[in-house]
């Protein structure tokens, strides 16, 4: 039998926790089994979710749950205990966006210790540089089942996403439609005029209800000790998905590990800085279609676990 773990916490913030759900939804809908998690509940120990697993099972986790290390640790321990497969499938892996973080050796541990790691990008798996077999997941799906509108191409520029990491706009010169909570040691007065800021999109129809516009992919250091600048080398933003699935054209560094992807199937454009803009481009609406149904679909989840059933079986 195949797991997909799936970490319960209803008080995170809109959005938050689609990744997570999504990749959980397409897993059950393979016919994998979810094993949940419940951050409310979960002690440290993790016996409780591995008594019924066999030396034939396969585990995927999706990594980080945000519970404690130890628990971690512990439940890592009991699946191969057990003799099943243990697989862990990074969403963020934060000694790579923090420096000096604690328990960094620990948490290097676990993915040494794992039977396989799923990862964003080559890149990141070259980052990472952990000698274990390694599957590289792409894009991250975006599933909705709302229609999304025909389209109009304008120079609107969009951001959606954690404000945290986008320090930027504060002092942003052009006019832009933000999706996001104000993180809470930001000012209203702190931004600048030509900012609009929107309420958070529902996660689940998001991709229908963002305006006609171009997507911006562009995070910022907020301190000296993160690395988010840096990581977009290595990741795959689920932003640049989010505006994939609804069929709008994309802006995201030209340093990304999808800027290639983005230019070639004239889907959006780069920039190497935020000066740059406005930027023109073309734009392919087919590919633009094609690549959005492919998201909202599930499509690149459902061939990773294709292989990874492929690979253990």
């Amino acid at each position: 039998m195949n797991y997909m773990t799936h970490t319960i916490e209803p008080w995170m913030p809109v959005g938050a926790t689609k990744p997570k759900d999504d990749i959980a939804k397409i897993a059950k809908k393979q016919g994998w089994m979810t094993l949940e998690i419940d951050r409310a509940t979960q002690k440290t120990t993790a016996n409780n979710l591995t008594a019924h697993l066999t030396p034939s099972d396969i585990v995927v986790h999706q990594f980080p749950s945000y519970l404690p290390l130890e628990f971690e640790e512990n439940f890592q321990n009991a699946v191969q205990q057990t003799g099943a497969k243990f697989i862990i499938l990074i969403h963020d892996f934060e000694p790579l966006r923090l420096s000096e973080r604690q328990n960094s050796e620990r948490e290097y541990d676990l993915l040494k210790r794992a039977d396989g790691l799923v990862v964003h990008t080559s890149e990141m798996a070259d980052a990472l540089a952990i000698p274990i077999p390694t599957f590289i997941l792409g894009l991250f799906d975006y599933l909705t089942d709302s229609k999304i509108p025909d389209r109009k191409l304008t120079q609107d520029l969009i951001f959606a996403g954690t404000l945290t990491k986008a320090i930027w706009l504060k002092n942003f010169p052009l006019p832009i439609k933000v999706f996001g909570n104000l993180p809470r040691k930001w000012s209203s007065d702190e931004l600048a005029p030509t900012l609009k800021l929107e309420d958070v999109l529902p996660q689940d129809t998001a991709p229908s209800e963002l305006p006609d516009g171009i997507g911006l992919v562009w995070d910022t250091d907020s301190s000296e000790n993160t690395h988010y600048f840096t990581y977009q080398q290595l990741n795959s933003p689920h932003k640049l998905s989010l505006y994939l699935a609804a069929e709008l054209p994309a802006i995201l560094p030209s340093f990304s590990p999808f800027a290639p992807f983005i230019t070639s199937h004239q889907l959006g454009t780069t920039l190497d800085d935020l000066t740059q803009l406005p930027l023109t481009f073309d734009y392919d609406r087919i590919q633009g279609k094609k690549v959005g149904q492919a998201l909202r679909r599930g499509e690149h989840t459902t061939t990773l676990l294709q292989k990874i059933e492929t690979f253990y079986s």
